[in-house]
């Protein structure tokens, strides 16, 4: 794209009617001040309805972290582990030749052999289980199928528009991993307010019942007002 973003915001037309214009930028700027970068802004007649999905931004030092219909503090739900087995002395019988205190000393160290590996099975169980909750479950992992989504329609509708070009609404970011090694990060960014405000302007043109809230804001914007 040979342009930035603000000049690819202002060309940005969707069925033919101008999504950013010189007001909004305009508004953009008011509402931040005016909020300390806290809400959000709305054009005249513009409404966006409390019910539905909701985007969440919590500022983390350097962007916005955006989770769908949760927060970055969610905590990995419980594993309902139906695997859950009791060790069965029933299988043991004692031979003639053993006495009785013999007969016990096999058991428990058959016993704790077989706890040993149940323990060693759930904590693998548990391993997959919140390795597979960060990738796909987690709020900030969900808020990335939705957004791309997002991004696919407004190619659809937009006019002279491509998917990679439509994520520059705001520079929102996509990860699929912090490092190497580490694959459970799965998160979409933005950089700052005026990113969140271009999202939900683009969100509300295409009719989508979703509400951009910031939960967090950067305190550099309440530093500026």
């Amino acid at each position: 794209m040979s342009y930035d973003r603000r000049e690819f915001l202002k060309a940005l037309t969707l069925g033919g009617v101008a999504l950013f214009t010189a007001d909004w930028f305009k508004l953009v700027g008011e509402a931040k001040a005016t909020s300390a970068g806290k809400l959000l802004p709305a054009l005249p007649g513009q409404k966006v309805s409390a019910k539905g999905d909701q985007i969440r931004a919590f500022w983390t030092g350097h962007h916005f972290e955006l989770c769908l219909n949760g927060t970055i503090y969610d905590e990995v739900p419980d594993l309902e582990d139906e695997d859950e087995e009791e060790f069965d002395e029933s299988e043991f019988e004692q031979d003639e030749e053993e006495s009785e205190e013999e007969f016990e000393e096999r058991v428990q160290e058959a016993r704790d052999e077989w706890e040993s590996e149940q323990r060693s099975e759930r904590e693998s169980r548990q391993e997959d289980h919140e390795f597979d909750w960060y990738r796909h479950s987690c709020p900030g992992a969900l808020a990335v199928p939705y957004l791309r989504e997002v991004f696919d329609e407004l190619e659809l509708n937009a006019e002279e528009v491509d998917a990679v070009d439509a994520c520059d609404i705001g520079s929102i970011e996509f990860h699929d991993g912090s490092c190497p090694g580490n694959d459970t990060y799965v998160a979409a960014t933005a950089p700052d307010y005026e990113t969140l405000a271009a999202l939900q302007r683009v969100l509300g043109a295409l009719k989508r019942k979703c509400r951009v809230v910031i939960v967090e804001p950067n305190p550099g914007d309440a530093a500026k007002v």
